[in-house]
């Protein structure tokens, strides 16, 4: 007769059946969630360019309108003209002397023609308005 012999458990043996017992559970999880119906299958019917000629005859063509370019179109950006108009101002009393305009040309008397020019009302300074007309004109 043969002696039978005990197992002994250990803490070891056990965390080994805790662990193939947690994966057993996450494997079950993971098949029943992909067998989860979302929906009804639908094929993407593939496009042909043949498809599209037999549809829609080109008998006239498209009277689409040529985009401007932006170089030829002016863009008036108003903040840059309020940056510049300050610039210009060094007083910042909201007037461009003719001082403070000429001293950004070299050619003073371009410069001078020019203010004229811009300064409709005669009264020696610019105003925004008026500095404003002249750059959106």
């Amino acid at each position: 007769m043969a002696k039978k012999r005990k197992i002994r458990r250990t803490k070891k043996s056990k965390s080994n059946n805790m662990l193939l017992i947690g994966g057993a559970a996450v494997l079950l999880a993971v098949v029943a969630l992909s067998q989860i119906n979302t929906g009804p299958v639908v094929k993407v019917k593939d496009s042909n360019v043949s498809d599209i000629k037999k549809t829609k005859e080109a008998s006239e063509p498209l009277n689409i309108p040529k985009k401007e370019k932006a170089i030829n179109k002016k863009s008036i950006n108003e903040r840059e003209l309020m940056i510049r108009f300050a610039e210009l101002d060094w007083n910042s009393n909201k007037l461009v002397s003719k001082s403070e305009y000429l001293y950004y040309f070299k050619d003073k008397s371009t410069g001078k023609k020019q203010f004229k020019i811009i300064d409709k009302d005669k009264s020696g300074s610019i105003s925004y308005k008026e500095y404003k007309a002249y750059r959106t004109r």
